[in-house]
C-alpha cells in the first residue's frame, strides 16, 4: 500500500526510516528513475514513494507521516544570541549552541 509520495528520493528514504524506527515495515519505490526526470517525460506518478508492507500498520503509519508533514512546514527560527537563521528541525543553534526558546514552550 502506497503511504507517502515524496518530492525526491531523500525525502522518501527519510519517511521510510521514520516508519522503520517505529517498527513499521516499509520500502521506497521509484527512487532509481528520479535522476531521469527532465531527460524523459515523467509525471508525479513516477516520483519516489513509500510502500507500507503490512496494511495492519496503516493507521500508525499515517499518523507518523502526518507528523512528518507538519514538521516540514515549520518556519526557520532565529537565534536570540547570535541572530543566525536555523532550520526548524534543529533545536539548537549550529553556530553558538543556544537552544531554540520555542522548544521550551512546545514541550
Amino acid at each position: 500500500m502506497k503511504i507517502f509520495s515524496a518530492s525526491n528520493p531523500v525525502e522518501a528514504h527519510i519517511v521510510c526510516e521514520l516508519l522503520k524506527s517505529q517498527h513499521i515495515m516499509a520500502k521506497v519505490h521509484s527512487s532509481e528513475i528520479f535522476s531521469l526526470k527532465g531527460e524523459i517525460p515523467l509525471t508525479n506518478d513516477t516520483d519516489p514513494y513509500v510502500w507500507l508492507l503490512d496494511e495492519n500498520d496503516e493507521s500508525k503509519a499515517r499518523e507518523i507521516v502526518s507528523d512528518y508533514e507538519k514538521e516540514e512546514w515549520r518556519p526557520n527560527w532565529f537565534c536570540l544570541q547570535c541572530h543566525e537563521s536555523i532550520e526548524a528541525q534543529f533545536a539548537v543553534c549550529w553556530n553558538c549552541g543556544q537552544a531554540n526558546p520555542s522548544q521550551d514552550k512546545e514541550a
